[in-house]
């Protein structure tokens, strides 16, 4: 098991997130920036809905019981026994070593993984932690974690090159949205303030969403209220202040706000790591540009995989002006 010595943020587990049940009123959950959170566990060898720990800003210091590969994805500093270690690689603990997780230096939410997993007890097939509705809870200094069985032979060593991170370091981020459902409670003043000011994140946001503050975006005469209906995680709601909030994955399940548009799924990750006084720009796609998003993403997370496990190989290439990642399979003798 490992021991929390210090825990200076919020802390939680988190995995992929529990599907299936936001017709009972049950956000999905799990780790708001799931792109950082499955490359923490492809770095160690694990699926990629391993549980893992989600830091906010600040991470814990572990003591590990036992002998353990992990990884942190982040831009942060981290020590193993005093020694400086590097993020975005896998390390070999042994039983007595203590990891000691900085502050991120850029983006808001950083994650450690353990080959093997965390072993938790699955609530509704999750074990993403949502407090609102007593689902887990936030972890304390001096609380023990079990690990999952693992074989760790060859799970160490593994390193993520700086053109494979995700980069959250731009203090004003480019978001790609589908408008709608609700246009016709806006007017077209108010949908062109939405896509040509840049809109700040406040203190007041979470991982159920971020409230941005800019200038306000004009209701129509239908105004800002609406039959109650479904609130999807990246949905934009814009209360009658003009406003807009963000919500993120702890976001309710319905809401009685205009959505003036939903968040392309492939940017959330940029939303959920932009910090308070960072500014957002939001440029309008359609949905079948959006689904290719997603679609590009999740190919080249699944060459990354492959690349950490030794099957692909990867290397830039510049075409049209423009520097770009590609992989190519590794012939084995």
């Amino acid at each position: 098991m490992i021991e929390l010595l210090k825990v200076p943020s919020l802390l939680t587990v988190q995995d992929s997130g529990r599907f299936g049940y936001r017709k009972l009123g049950i956000p999905v959950a799990g780790a708001v920036d799931d792109v950082s959170a499955r490359l923490a566990n492809y770095l160690v060898g694990n699926p990629a809905d391993a549980p893992v720990l989600e830091f906010l800003l600040a991470g814990p210091t572990i003591k590990f019981n036992v002998s353990a590969v992990f990884a942190v994805a982040g831009d942060v500093d981290l020590r193993l026994n005093g020694v400086p270690i590097e993020p975005w690689t896998s390390y070999w603990a042994k039983r007595g070593d203590i990891l000691e997780v900085g502050t991120l230096k850029s983006g808001l939410y950083g994650y450690i993984a353990f080959a093997g997993g965390i072993k938790c007890r699955p609530l509704l097939g999750s074990c993403s932690t949502y407090p609102r509705a007593g689902l887990g809870r936030p972890l304390k200094a001096g609380e023990r974690l079990n690990l999952g069985h693992a074989i760790l032979t060859g799970r160490d060593g593994r390193h993520l090159p700086p053109e494979l991170r995700p980069d959250y370091s731009a203090e004003e981020k480019t978001v790609r949205v589908v408008l709608g459902p609700d246009l016709d409670h806006f007017t077209e003043m108010g949908i062109e303030t939405f896509l040509s000011e840049a809109y700040t994140v406040t203190p007041e946001s979470d991982r159920m969403g971020y409230r941005l503050d800019g200038p306000a975006i004009e209701h129509s005469e239908k105004g800002a209220d609406i039959v109650t209906d479904a609130v999807p995680p990246g949905a934009v709601q814009v209360p009658a202040s003009g406003k807009p909030i963000v919500m993120l994955r702890d976001a309710q399940t319905t809401g009685g706000y205009a959505k003036i548009a939903v968040v392309a799924a492939a940017d959330l990750p940029l939303v959920a790591q932009s910090r308070p006084g960072e500014r957002l720009r939001f440029e309008a796609v359609s949905v079948e540009e959006a689904q290719e998003l997603l679609r590009r993403r999740e190919r080249m997370l699944a060459a990354i995989r492959k690349f950490l496990d030794g099957e692909m190989r990867a290397y830039r290439i510049r075409t049209g002006g423009e520097e770009l990642i590609a992989f190519a399979k590794v012939e084995k003798e």
